[in-house]
């Protein structure tokens, strides 16, 4: 089935790889192939719908999955409960699940946004938005008194990537050659999740041409909001000495006046209540209201950031835990400028997942370079567009929710740890002349530190994009295998020989590597298992026994996976989020040709898990891989 072009409307086109960062660019390289004379979003209406896994399939993979984490007597019951369901109330809940395919493009889209993202009510920051630095100090080394100089370029260079989508001149990515879906790159710009009652939504308002864009951006500086035109009449970008004369403008007012209240922290509330205060501002003025307007459909937020991180760890740690009264964590897209000119960003996951918001970012760092990061064209001012406060008209009990929410988001956002870490000599051009895929080599090293220093498997997610399907997103590929598991001890066993973890080294990346193609093809058992479960509640059917079962949290269903991992791209471009569970790490990787980044999570309040000692261990783990591999043979 093909999805029919009606359901892309023209003029407010839609589209949707970290988790977490949800990300996985296995096989996409930045510099995507494209044809010359294609549009951007041309190949939509001819996209594959997303299919449904065959039930079998998905209980028999199930179970290998679920087998590393259980006892001999667990995996038994497992086992029963799980052929009861295959042989019973599954076979009528993957008829219903295969019937609303035969209706939709893709009959996961709006369950995975509903479950994943808009429907928990805990707070979006610091523990599901994603973030992470711009690599940009080869051009702009530290220099203090860049920041607004540099906070222009960079926001002309990242509307270069809005234009480019609004007039479809963005090539279609691909993954060899099979096209992808760019339906996600819509929701960079113009995107903003609205607090609700029991539910949030998305307010959309990016469009192509030839229709009437919003033309602002919202710029944070100091605790205080102000609305910048960067944008002419005729959807023209202004230029970075336009765009500059109005950052030296609000700049003058910020840093002349005291500080703002900092209400773009009360986005960092729970969500009920977010909407309650929401709710609340709208009451007490009607201007409160066009002032949200405002925020929520303009193209994204520049925050001029007083902080001045210094190394990488500092910049990401910033990124996902900076300071909440200078931030509007439901945008989509934030850039960061910090004091001395370090640049970062912070996005809500609710619209796209990492890989799109890191090739957006990629695209801006290229125009930035093609111009050596200066601006080389006329420094004169010809379009002066006043840059507008925007003040809310606010109360006692809001002035309180501020400080409140101020509280709880620091104790949140002190309770995560982030270490950035880079590997050396370990990057493709190590790895490939072996004929192992870097990503699944990567994979094998997290599991090999975490055995490390646990002496036990650990659930594990890792996202795989399923992009090739239209609306497609992310599959999980439970990365814990047996086969890896076996390999780990044979690590750690003085009486296994070289040949023997070879053996099972080799074992080890062949089921990875099925597992990936299986989850980016559309054969995961995640998002299946998920359906199932859905249709069985929409149905007001009890709830079947395998997702009660100790196998479904022990093996990391539920958000219960104690390695939450994603593959963010084959550039020096790196982020991530907060782990998934207390006593679990995130660990996020990008591979360059000469060494792999790290960036790793985990929460200070765990007894369990430190990000520093992961590191060490990853470091050890590629040591003794090398080392096999170096003594072996393939």
């Amino acid at each position: 089935m093909h999805c029919l072009g009606s359901r892309l409307g023209l003029k407010t086109l839609e589209r949707s790889c970290m988790q977490l960062f949800c990300i996985s660019s296995r096989g996409l390289s930045a510099s995507s192939v494209f044809k010359n004379m294609e549009k951007t979003f041309q190949l939509q209406n001819k996209l594959p719908s997303l299919p449904v896994p065959p039930l079998e399939q998905t209980c028999k993979k199930y179970l290998a999955s679920v087998k590393p984490h259980l006892t001999s007597e667990e995996y038994l019951q497992t086992q029963f409960l799980v052929n009861e369901f295959a042989s019973g109330v599954g076979k009528e809940l993957q008829s219903k699940l295969e019937t609303r395919a035969s209706n939709m493009c893709n009959w996961l889209e709006e369950w995975w946004e509903d479950v994943a993202y808009l429907t928990p009510r805990y707070p979006s920051a610091p523990m599901v938005n994603i973030g992470g630095p711009i690599p940009v100090t080869d051009i702009w080394p530290v220099q203090t008194g860049a920041q607004v100089t540099r906070a222009a370029i960079f926001t002309h260079a990242f509307l270069k990537v809005w234009q480019e989508l609004y007039r479809e001149e963005s090539p279609i990515e691909r993954m060899g050659s099979i096209p992808l879906c760019m339906f996600q790159f819509t929701r960079l710009f113009s995107c903003c999740k609205v607090p609700g009652r029991e539910k949030d939504s998305l307010r959309t308002n990016f469009v192509t041409a030839p229709h009437s864009s919003p033309r602002h951006i919202i710029v944070q500086v100091r605790g205080r909001i102000f609305s910048c035109v960067v944008l002419d009449e005729n959807m023209e970008l202004l230029s970075p000495a336009e765009i500059e004369r109005q950052l030296q403008e609000i700049g003058s007012i910020a840093f002349s006046e005291s500080q703002g209240m900092g209400i773009g922290s009360l986005t960092g509330e729970t969500r009920d209540t977010w909407h309650e205060l929401q709710e609340r501002l709208k009451a007490l003025d009607s201007n409160n209201q066009s002032i949200l307007d405002t925020i929520e459909t303009s193209l994204f937020v520049l925050v001029l950031d007083e902080n001045d991180p210094v190394t990488k760890t500092e910049v990401c740690s910033q990124a996902i835990t900076g300071d909440c009264r200078n931030r509007w964590f439901d945008k989509s897209m934030s850039i960061i400028v910090f004091k001395s000119g370090r640049l970062a960003t912070h996005c809500d996951h609710t619209p796209f997942d990492g890989v799109v918001e890191i090739n957006s970012i990629i695209l801006a760092i290229k125009y930035l370079k093609e111009k050596g990061g200066e601006w080389k064209g006329n420094p004169e001012v010809k379009n002066y567009y006043k840059p507008q406060e925007l003040v809310f008209k606010v109360d006692d009990g809001i002035n309180r929710a501020v400080d409140l929410a101020v509280q709880k988001y620091q104790e949140a956002a002190d309770d995560v740890n982030i270490t950035v870490h880079s590997s050396r000599e370990y990057g493709k051009g190590f790895i490939k002349p072996y004929k192992i895929h870097p990503d699944t080599f990567v994979q094998l090293a997290i599991q090999l530190a975490y055995y490390r220093l646990h002496r036990k498997p650990a659930p594990t997610y890792e996202t795989g994009q399923t992009r090739q399907f239209y609306h497609g997103r992310t599959e999980t590929i439970r990365s814990c295998t047996m086969e890896s598991v076996a390999w780990c001890k044979a690590m750690f066993d003085g009486n296994a020989d070289k040949s023997t973890k070879m053996r099972l080294f080799r074992e080890a990346y062949t089921s990875h590597d099925s597992l990936m193609r299986d989850a980016v093809n559309g054969q995961g058992i995640d998002r299946h298992l998920l359906g199932l479960q859905l249709i069985a509640a929409s149905e007001g059917l009890p709830t079947p026994a395998i997702y009660t079962d100790k196998a479904w949290t022990a093996s990391g269903g539920g958000g219960n996976f104690v390695l939450s991992t994603s593959c963010v791209g084959f550039s020096s471009i790196l982020g991530g989020c907060a782990a998934m569970v207390k006593d679990g790490y995130g660990a996020f990787y990008s591979i360059e040709d000469n060494r792999i980044n790290f960036f790793i999570a985990t929460f200070t309040t765990s007894e369990v898990t430190d990000a520093k000692k992961f590191q060490h261990s990853l470091d050890e783990s590629f040591r003794d891989m090398k080392h096999l591999l170096l003594t072996s043979r393939l």
